[in-house]
């Protein structure tokens, strides 16, 4: 196995659906915290009513924040749970499409509302994925 890599486990899975109207990351990451869920891949289908999005610009070391206040398809969004601060933590990007086609995306943020939301969450098991600031990047990493 390559340096860096960890094998893991499956674990439980979770299929379901959100509320409209709640926000996309709050309502995943009260999930896994509730369900005790520290680890997990993390998919997601369905609308937006408004998405929050950002742009990591690397030599700043900062994230431009975006969002389109018109409703939008989530055409692509990949995710995964781990910890940050003791909690379940959401890191997703995302591409959402407008009625044109024409798509936006990046870092997934709170405030994306959520019209119709179709989640899989598959918790992973035998890693202990905890995020700690990487003086290289200036992220928050495994």
């Amino acid at each position: 196995m390559p340096a860096g890599f960890t094998e893991i486990n499956a674990g439980r899975g979770f299929v379901g659906r959100l509320a409209t109207g709640g926000d996309l990351v709050e309502e995943i990451e009260r999930f896994c915290a509730e369900h005790g869920i520290l680890a997990a891949q993390v998919t997601v289908i369905g609308a937006v009513r408004r998405a929050c999005y950002a742009y990591y610009e690397q030599h700043d070391r900062r994230y431009r924040e975006l969002q389109t206040d018109t409703h939008h398809e989530i055409v692509g969004f990949t995710g995964n749970i781990s910890l940050r601060e003791d909690r379940p933590f959401l890191h997703a990007h995302a591409t959402f499409a407008d009625a044109s086609g024409a798509t936006v995306g990046g870092h997934l943020l709170r405030g994306c509302e959520v019209f119709a939301a179709e989640v899989m969450i598959r918790e992973i098991t035998g890693v202990s994925l905890v995020r700690v600031h990487d003086d290289e990047t200036g992220l928050a990493l495994w």
